[in-house]
This record gives C-alpha cells, sequence and structure tokens, in this order.
C-alpha cells in the first residue's frame, strides 16, 4: 500500500507535497523533503526513482549534487530530506533510516502499533556528508543510517511512514486513530486517502505511507 498526501499547511500556502516513495518486491522507501527548502520535492522524487533502479544511496547523492551543485542554496531547496527503507528477506524485515519518521508494525495476531523515530529538533539529512562542514551547524562530522531488524516470528508486516503520519498517531481522539489503524489493515490505499481527505485539517503536514 503506498499512500501520498499533501498536508494542509502546504496547501494553504500553495507548496506542493514534499514527501514521496517507492514500493517494490521486498522493498518500502520513504522521504520526506525539509520545509524550509523551495523544491525538496524533486531530490525526494529523483531519490526514489533512482534508488528502484537499483542504484546505492552513495551514488544517487553524488549524481545528484553534481546535478545541483553543492552551494547552500542549492542544497537547502532541493536535497534535504530524511530516508526511510524497509528490506525484506525471508526471516527479516530490515529497517535503515537517516532522518525522522515512524516504522509500522503488525504483529502476528494482527495488532498493528508505530515507533516513532527522531533525532529531536534537528533531522539528519544523508546530503549533510556532501556539505562543508562550516556550513553547518550540527552534524559537522557527517550523518550515517541507522539500522533495526524485526523478525518475521514476531511480525507479518513492517512499513514506514514520513513524519506526518505524527498528527494521527498523537491525536486525543481515540476513535479516530482507531479507525485509521482499521484502514491499515485492509491494505487499501484509496481508503487510507478518503481519510486523510475527510480530516484534513488534522494532517497538517505532508503524509506518505508504504505498508
Amino acid at each position: 500500500m503506498f499512500v501520498n498526501k499533501v498536508g494542509a499547511q502546504h496547501l494553504e500556502a500553495g507548496m506542493n507535497c514534499q514527501d514521496y516513495g517507492l514500493q517494490q518486491d521486498r522493498m518500502k522507501l520513504v522521504c520526506d523533503g525539509c520545509s524550509e527548502g523551495a523544491h525538496n520535492e524533486v531530490g525526494v522524487k529523483m531519490y526514489c526513482h533512482l534508488s528502484g533502479l537499483g542504484y546505492s544511496t552513495k551514488q544517487i547523492f553524488k549524481r545528484m549534487v553534481s546535478i545541483f551543485g553543492q552551494s547552500s542554496s542549492s542544497i537547502r531547496d532541493h536535497l534535504c530530506f530524511t530516508i526511510l527503507k524497509v528490506i525484506e528477506n525471508e526471516d527479516f524485515f530490515k529497517v535503515s533510516y537517516c532522518g525522522d519518521g515512524f516504522v509500522i508494525l503488525e504483529d502476528l495476531e494482527g495488532h498493528i502499533s508505530f515507533e516513532e523515530l527522531s533525532d529531536g529538533e534537528y533531522p539528519k539529512y544523508y546530503v549533510y556528508n556532501y556539505c562543508d562542514a562550516e556550513m553547518l551547524a550540527y552534524y559537522k562530522e557527517g550523518v550515517d543510517f541507522v539500522q533495526q531488524s524485526f523478525s518475521k516470528k514476531e511480525y507479518k508486516n513492517v512499513g514506514i511512514a514520513s513524519d506526518g503520519l505524527r498528527f494521527i498517531v498523537r491525536s486525543a481522539d481515540k476513535a479516530l486513530r482507531e479507525e485509521f489503524i482499521q484502514l491499515l489493515k485492509t491494505g487499501k490505499a484509496s481508503a487510507i486517502k478518503r481519510f486523510v481527505n475527510r480530516n484534513q485539517k488534522l494532517f497538517q503536514d505532508d503524509i506518505t505511507i508504504v505498508f
């Protein structure tokens, strides 16, 4: 299931959705562009497209930096985005991430839970590895992916989502949150999209879900 919806704040400001994702056999990918950049959806979609073609993260960023350049404005406006990925094998769901987002866990009994991934106030963007340290206030020594593994002996599905998911996960409306979880279990992207449309004021930020 792949869901990609623009948030209410971006709609009000006339901005594009700066999230995107990808679902392939045994791979799930979600990227979330920094809203402070004018066109980070460009880098997000390029990264997802090239990942789908089999290029590594290092190969992709080397290519993107050669296209957009390494000035502070080019990096801010095109290449600042978080990356979450799930690779599935016979025994595990392997999650790797660089930046904020959520892991969605469905256990063998069908119960769904959420694990928030957060760097605090300052998310990690992989492009920091291609910046002059003098340009950065944080992460001057670079950043890397963090990895987790979830056994198929415990979970039958592991998905990922951008941090726009926080608005429903943290919602004080328990009935609304439970409705969302039941829709996730159906695996129908159209149902989730309609849910977001009905509750657009709740979803202030862009949201992408691959589950």
